[in-house]
């Protein structure tokens, strides 16, 4: 079952006020990344709801822009396109024919934008597909803090 639900842009106010509340980050680095050069622009691609929304809030706190939120391939394809984001935090498996690789690897061909995987699944012939295309990385599901800060910091905005 594939619940389809918008995720509206985040608003400048709620990125500053997510950053400067942000109790997860003690030394600030939100703080001082809000309004940086260093800020991403971020589409995420994930077909489960909650998922997309924790994963959002983190993006957004950790200071970063998310561009959108996809739940198919080709919709995340249509976005990249139109959105040209720095990086594509990108499902595996998601609903209809295609999947996430096959995403990932349109998304770098068509128009340069490195993936980064984010999956619970780790079945052996997955993540060597996965990693056959070379992505900036692979995040295991639940996505923490930490791992996605330090995914992210590796970097640089377009």
């Amino acid at each position: 079952m594939t619940l389809l639900l918008a995720i509206g842009q985040p608003e400048p106010s709620r990125l500053a006020s997510a950053a400067a509340n942000s109790s997860d980050d003690a030394d600030g680095e939100a703080n001082q990344r809000l309004g940086s050069p260093e800020n991403l622009r971020v589409l995420i691609v994930e077909d489960e709801f909650f998922i997309a929304l924790d994963v959002q809030e983190q993006v957004e706190t950790l200071g970063h822009e998310v561009v959108g939120v996809a739940v198919s391939a080709d919709e995340a394809t249509a976005m990249a396109a139109r959105e040209k984001p720095d990086v594509v935090l990108m499902d595996i498996r998601l609903s209809g024919p295609r999947d996430g690789i096959d995403a990932a690897v349109e998304i770098r061909d068509h128009f340069g934008i490195q993936s980064i995987f984010v999956t619970a699944n780790t079945d052996p012939a997955t993540l060597q597909r996965a990693h056959a295309i070379e992505p900036l990385g692979v995040l295991n599901k639940p996505v923490t803090h930490m791992s996605l800060r330090q995914h992210l910091s590796r970097i640089k905005p377009t």
